[in-house]
């Protein structure tokens, strides 16, 4: 397997202005069917700092209940790697007023879609109940919320520790699985907020002691550092006396600090090339950009969709379709908050030089860069985004 790895930040939000030209058919404008939608809510903010947010949907009589906390692996510290990640485990594991598996009480009511997300910029809970079971939800989130310290025993860190850890082997085994690694600590210096994955290291989970869990969790998770999203069969009449008489006893706790993150440029293009047992080459171009809070960030987006990430991309046509040289193509851009990553990436088909691949890369990003892409690209960028927005992000 080969990887070649490029940093040169904001070379690829360049022209990226399409030009005017005539459109074959006039499909409805993307941002008519945008303003179209209309999600009116409601939101207060208890005395502890807690922000409620309240959408009010009657189609069905469900919650949707998702917290999220303002902490994920951009927080963590060197030598605290991974914790974000194994909070969100532990948080899974039971409470003081809520002992055990904290999905038991919900699969007991119905509920369906619960989980839990970590990544670099923050961390989510969530979970779709029947309205009849919304005060059970508020109970079991605020529990892990307002109570939670006092259920990490020793037996319940290691197991968990365990499951983390296991998570990592199997990432880590996948085919071009260690990439992400090369990839991080080429572009970001490894003493700056973006420079380890969520996933942390094997040796920081390690080093882990039930004293650091339970002060990392003091420090990040008190409802001054979070948002309580319900929306469904509920109004925020209904749900303001609800939300206090679960939350409104628990102190507020310390705010996550934003760290101060810039976007790195490497002094000459760095390449890397690695050997594993997978048949094909993956070639990988990357470039450290600005994150979504950004200007530049749209254009990144669309950018990135128009050379590799629609059906019919400008990699697709090229070098699958046309010129056979490889097997598959992608190219988009990864947003973190504060920064992200621009990606172009081929898996060479047997037989091809990887070096023709990769000059063929260079040469339709250079053409892109110069010319922009066309208006009905940017068309087919707009739909697909709005079409395929997750309802829950």
């Amino acid at each position: 397997m080969s990887l070649k790895l490029l940093a040169l930040a904001g070379v690829a939000t360049a022209a990226l202005v399409a030009p005017v030209g005539a459109q074959v058919a006039k499909p409805a404008p993307v941002a008519t069917l945008v303003t179209s939608v209309d999600i009116p809510y409601q939101q207060f903010t208890l005395k502890n700092g807690l922000r409620v947010i309240v959408h009010t949907d009657r189609k069905a009589p469900v919650v949707a209940v998702s917290v999220w906390y303002d902490v994920g692996s951009k927080h963590e510290p060197q030598g605290r790697t991974g914790f974000a990640h194994l909070f969100e485990h532990l948080m899974f594991n039971g409470s003081e007023n809520a002992p055990g598996d904290f999905f038991a009480p919900l699969k007991e009511v119905g509920a369906t879609d619960f989980n839990g997300t970590t990544s670099f910029d923050r961390t989510n809970y969530f979970e779709t109940v029947p309205a009849a079971a919304l005060e059970r939800a508020l109970f079991l989130e605020s529990d892990r919320m307002g109570h939670l310290t006092g259920a990490i025993t020793q037996g319940v860190l290691d197991e968990q520790r365990g499951v983390v850890q296991n998570e990592k082997r199997q990432g880590d085994n996948q085919p071009y699985g260690l990439v992400q690694y090369k990839l991080f600590g080429g572009l970001f210096p490894a003493d700056t907020p973006y420079g380890h994955t969520p996933i942390g290291s094997m040796a920081d989970l390690d080093r882990a002691s039930l004293a650091d869990v339970k002060e990392w969790f003091r420090s990040h998770y008190g409802p001054n550092n979070a948002v309580l999203v319900l929306a469904g069969d509920v109004d925020a009449a209904t749900a303001k006396p609800l939300v206090e008489k679960y939350f409104g006893d628990i102190k507020t706790g310390p705010k996550s600090v934003l760290p101060t993150v810039t976007v790195p440029t490497l002094a000459a293009p760095v390449n890397e090339v690695m050997k594993d047992r997978v048949a094909a080459v993956m070639i990988s171009k990357n470039w450290a950009v600005p994150g979504m809070l950004d200007p530049d960030a749209a254009a990144l987006d669309v950018g990135g969709t128009v050379l590799g990430g629609l059906a019919s991309s400008r990699l697709d046509n090229a070098l699958v379709r046309k010129e056979k040289l490889a097997v598959n193509v992608s190219a988009g851009y990864s947003d973190m908050a504060q920064i992200g990553m621009f990606t172009i990436r081929a898996i060479v088909r047997p037989g091809v030089d990887p070096a023709v691949v990769s000059k063929r890369l260079d040469e339709i990003l250079a053409d892109f860069l110069k010319t922009g892409p066309t208006a009905d690209e940017i068309q087919r960028v707009q739909t697909q985004a709005v079409a395929g927005r997750d309802p829950r992000l």
